[in-house]
């Protein structure tokens, strides 16, 4: 008999029960004559709102499935809590709001010995709800690659990676970007800056809604500041001493010029304007975080206790 090879998928999930359940079906549904699957549920609630689901699906499902809680509010203590239950040799994270194609596990792991690597993702397809405005397409769509491109980092979404990483990692993900997200871009960059090789997998794809309450350039705005923040933390304070300079004139002047030509283009192109603005906030994330040092936190979920 065929030894199939055995593969832990690692979800953290907050407050969605129901985007839970639709990615438990689709793991379900995966194509498994290799691989021997086991799930790895860690749910951030502290009121267990995930937990029902996850009885609900082992009992219908018959596969194994492990379920915790962290109940400190942030992903990065979630992540790492399901990583203190690894047992295969590989090991998986998706998104709780996700779901994969039928083959998703098979292709990253074929992928994984295709290209010799240590770590492999896949796409994250953005789904708009019907009748999205034109300029969200632009906006909401995730950079692709061709299969076997090597990567300095990536996220958490969509990745198999062999457990032999965690060798010798003084910490996994770090809690400090727990409620502000790029808790993952740190942890793969550092991946990187240690020696592993990451790649692309385009064809192991998972997909993901969008929820339209997000169709709103406000929203872009604090995402893209968020994400310019992080950029700061993750890259640019690696940066050597003589570029960090350039660094800083390059922005200024990009939000600056930015901000001028922001009132002709808003009376030119609308998709245009709204490129130009997140880009802005982006930019400003970056500088806002060199001069306060404080977090955008996302992600902080205010009780009204």
């Amino acid at each position: 008999m065929i030894e199939k090879t055995a593969i832990d998928v690692c979800i953290a999930t907050f407050k969605r029960p129901l985007a839970l359940r639709e990615l438990l079906e689709s793991l379900r549904s995966q194509s498994l004559s290799g691989i021997s699957m086991r799930l790895i549920v860690v749910d951030n609630d502290q009121q267990q709102s995930a937990c029902a689901v996850v009885d609900d699906f082992r009992t219908d499902s018959g596969l194994e499935i492990v379920y915790d809680v962290e109940p400190q509010q942030n992903i990065s203590l979630a992540r790492n809590r399901a990583l203190g239950h690894l047992r295969a040799d590989y090991f998986a994270f998706v998104d709780d709001d996700e779901t994969v194609c039928e083959d998703w596990l098979q292709r990253l792991l074929d992928g994984l010995h295709h290209y010799q690597a240590d770590i492999v993702f896949g796409p994250v397809i953005s789904i708009l709800p019907e009748g999205a405005p034109a300029w969200a397409q632009a906006n909401f769509k995730r950079a692709r690659h061709h299969s076997g491109a090597k990567m300095e980092t990536g996220g958490a979404g969509n990745v198999l990676m062999k457990r032999t990483v965690l060798a010798a990692m003084q910490q996994y993900f770090n809690p400090s970007f727990g409620l502000t997200g790029g808790e993952d871009t740190d942890f793969f960059y550092r991946m990187h800056l240690a020696g592993r090789r990451l790649v692309w997998c385009d064809d192991a794809w998972a997909s993901e809604p969008v929820a339209p309450e997000r169709l709103s350039l406000a929203w872009l705005r604090r995402r893209e500041f968020r994400g310019g923040q992080n950029f700061m933390k993750i890259f640019v304070r690696r940066y050597p001493a003589y570029r960090k300079p350039l660094w800083f004139a390059f922005k200024s002047a990009q939000i600056t010029g930015a901000v001028l030509a922001l009132p002709l283009v808003r009376l030119t192109s609308y998709p245009l304007y709204v490129a130009l603005t997140i880009r802005v906030a982006a930019a400003s994330g970056q500088l806002s975080y060199c001069f306060l040092g404080k977090d955008y936190e996302e992600y902080r979920v205010h009780s009204s206790h």
